[in-house]
């Protein structure tokens, strides 16, 4: 107990560490998560996105299905370059990019005679709403339509096209209801996910620097007087960085919560358990890598080090901060290697999940427990870390 004391006492003299890492930076996220919080409405409305048409072709087929993207959706300009096509991409101000390339009015119909489907065109989709999805799928049936005349009725693009255009005018509009019919509200997902990194922040540096304080001479030969085996000390120190932990946890979690989660309470508790349980595996892993790196003895400079470029690339890897999908193959497959790939997965299916049965949770409930398995072999190799250094100093 007097180890578990004095590592307590430890880190409340630190208190400027958890204001900065622990508070400072979620309630960044929090302001995150209110900025990305969509108004909630029982509503259903008609389906809109902001769309860009990038028409490399220039033929009858391309302008009419540019012409027909922008009457469905809110036309945005947008230059014909990479740089600014993920520009507009990263910084959300356009849901849904088509680029038609050159020569496509003659691919349509050739596939048409042939009895093929239509040419795929190049789209960009944004991450943050699922407008820009189902612009896609309007996309794809009307281009559908056009290749259907084609084969069917006529030879002629522009009738082609014309006909396309009355049919989808006759179609029953494509509606969507608002983001509070999930489950859990799309702000607390953001939260969730920004809270990640000053989680691991703020447990890796109060561990670490507790660890490097017991580690000082006058503070071990304190603790070495006292009448105590070396298993009770060791359980004590580690006690102490789980309470660091379950600090952190409560305050994001909690956090989250109250500010955004009250209303998921009463109608999708489980799945809130799933976000707590997520949270809670990226603790302990961030709990087990304070407690490594205090057992190899780097100190606190390298401990501030570590928790800021290290959590940052396990939230970019985790695809927590930029969508998987955009990361180069090679480093979205070495991303399954990390903790935060697993736990915004967990995030992701907790947020998309439309059931709360044990089909929905159990596969979600196993992506936390893999995260805690990287907890698990961290801590494994502290252990051995640290029995090598009680050896060498015998």
């Amino acid at each position: 107990m007097s180890t578990f004391r004095t590592s307590l006492k430890i880190v409340a003299a630190h208190r400027a560490y958890v204001l900065v890492y622990l508070v400072l930076l979620s309630m960044l996220g929090l302001l995150t998560g209110l900025a990305r919080s969509e108004g909630s409405s029982h509503q259903v409305k008609q389906a809109t996105a902001s769309v860009a048409v990038i028409d490399r072709d220039g033929s009858t087929i391309s302008r009419g299905i540019k012409d027909y993207i922008e009457s469905v959706g809110e036309a945005k300009p947008l230059e014909d370059s990479t740089r600014a096509i993920q520009d507009a991409t990263a910084q959300n101000r356009i849901s849904y990019i088509l680029i038609i390339p050159a020569g496509y009015e003659e691919a349509l119909q050739r596939a048409a005679r042939g009895g093929g489907g239509p040419p795929q065109m190049d789209t960009v989709i944004g991450y943050e709403s699922a407008s820009g999805a189902l612009m896609d799928v309007r996309a794809d049936s009307y281009v559908g339509k056009v290749a259907d005349y084609l084969s069917a009725l006529t030879d002629d693009p522009a009738r082609a096209v014309a006909l396309a255009e009355e049919t989808m005018r006759h179609c029953a509009p494509t509606e969507r209801t608002a983001q509070d019919a999930a489950p859990l509200p799309h702000s607390l997902l953001v939260y969730a996910r920004f809270s990640l990194y000053p989680l691991l922040a703020f447990a890796v540096v109060a561990i670490a620097t507790l660890m490097a304080s017991l580690g000082r001479r006058a503070v071990r030969s304190r603790l070495t007087a006292a009448p105590v085996g070396s298993g009770t000390h060791n359980l004590g120190v580690l006690g102490a960085c789980l309470v660091v932990g379950a600090i952190g946890w409560l305050w994001v979690f909690g956090l989250g919560v109250a500010v955004f989660g009250t209303s998921a309470l009463a109608t999708s508790a489980p799945l809130l358990g799933v976000v707590g349980a997520a949270l809670g595996a990226y603790t302990l892993v961030a709990v087990s890598l304070g407690f490594l790196i205090g057992q190899v003895g780097l100190g606190e400079n390298a401990a501030h080090a570590i928790a800021n470029i290290g959590g940052m690339a396990l939230s970019f890897l985790g695809g927590t901060w930029v969508p998987i999908e955009w990361l180069p193959d090679a480093v979205a497959r070495a991303a399954r290697l990390t903790p935060g790939y697993w736990v915004d997965q967990a995030l992701s299916g907790a947020y998309a999940a439309t059931s709360t049965s044990a089909e929905a949770l159990l596969p979600l409930l196993a992506d936390c427990g893999i995260c805690a398995l990287f907890a698990l072999a961290i801590l494994s190799v502290a252990m051995g870390v640290r029995r090598t250094r009680a050896r060498a100093s015998l």
